[in-house]
């Protein structure tokens, strides 16, 4: 439901894409281990809403795997214990 919301309000969906290729990006430079990720150290621009649209769609997508994200109990929502899927290892590059 989150996803569809922040969705919708993306009418071009750019920043979606953009905060889904970051993570993405880092997750593989990172492999194997996991790593906490949030929107202020992923990538500069890139909004809270664009960046919670992106873990989601990435997880439901079976790219991305996390134990939680956190979203209220600091000052920007955060990705805890992000790592790649064997599919998000295989998935193209350019995948967003």
């Amino acid at each position: 439901m989150l996803s569809g919301t922040v969705m919708a309000s993306d009418g071009q969906h750019g920043g979606i894409t953009a905060a889904r290729q970051a993570i993405l990006r880092h997750l593989r430079r990172e492999w194997p281990d996991s790593v906490d990720l949030t929107a202020r150290n992923l990538l500069p621009g890139i909004s809270e809403s664009d960046f919670l649209a992106a873990c989601v769609a990435l997880q439901d997508d079976g790219l991305i795997m996390y134990e939680a994200l956190l979203v209220g109990t600091g000052p920007s929502p955060m990705l805890v214990a992000a790592v790649l899927t064997r599919k998000g290892q295989a998935a193209p590059a350019s995948d967003g």
